[in-house]
């Protein structure tokens, strides 16, 4: 990461920030989309349902607003509000566990009783795919792996900041990223069929034969 543009940026952090806490608080909104990506990243590293991850994210930002003035320059905004949005997951996913085990209590009581915009739409339809591939792939991840890993190769952050928004050392850091490649790695083997890979059927197959029949009628001499 480049030390000037992220002095920079800090300063221009610094200056929106205090001009929130003075009172132009609609300016929280560029805040907010400055870092809604990172955010959703993050806290989808813990909660897999979207509707509650944008939950989660909207009490980050609540909380991140009223806790403002405890914000510290010496750090950046977005390493603060990463620490926020992963206590705010875990606190979500710890209430989930509680009402499902007093739900489960019930149920046995009841028992008992590329830029995208220039792609071709064949190349979007194959990115959709990849992705989602992916995306599948990393949520095989245990937590702490997928936080690590989601930061780094998604939201490309220098180790440093993934261990100051972790309260990990760089080297816990690296460790969990290259063991995070490793299962991931594996994790990719293993969802793929390989008897399905290079496939040539359905439109594919029909547009040869299609092409090559009507050569083929074209060329037969004409009685």
């Amino acid at each position: 990461m480049n030390t000037s543009t992220t002095t920079k940026k800090e300063l221009e952090e610094a200056l929106i920030i205090e001009k929130v806490l003075n009172g132009e608080t609609e300016l929280f909104e560029i805040l907010m989309r400055r870092n809604n990506e990172l955010l959703f990243r993050t806290i989808r590293s813990y909660i897999v349902l979207e509707s509650d991850v944008e939950d989660v994210m909207q009490d980050t930002y609540i909380k991140a607003f009223e806790k403002l003035y405890q914000f510290k320059n010496d750090a950046m905004f977005s390493t603060w509000l990463i620490r926020i949005g992963i206590n705010e997951a875990l606190q979500r996913k710890r209430r989930a566990s509680k009402i499902k085990t007093i739900a489960l209590q019930q149920d046995e009581n009841i028992l008992q009783i590329e830029d995208k915009n220039i792609m071709t739409p064949e190349h979007k339809t194959m990115y959709k795919e990849s992705s989602c591939f992916m995306e599948k792939a990393i949520d095989t991840l245990p937590e702490k792996y997928k936080i690590v890993y989601m930061l780094k190769e998604v939201e490309g952050l220098a180790i440093s900041e993934i261990s100051k928004c972790l309260d990990l050392s760089n080297s816990n850091v690296k460790v969990r990223l290259h063991r995070a490649r490793t299962m991931l790695k594996d994790s990719i083997l293993s969802l793929t069929d390989y008897t399905n890979i290079f496939e040539f059927g359905n439109s594919k197959c029909d547009r040869i034969v299609a092409n090559v029949m009507e050569y083929i009628y074209k060329s037969q001499p004409k009685f």
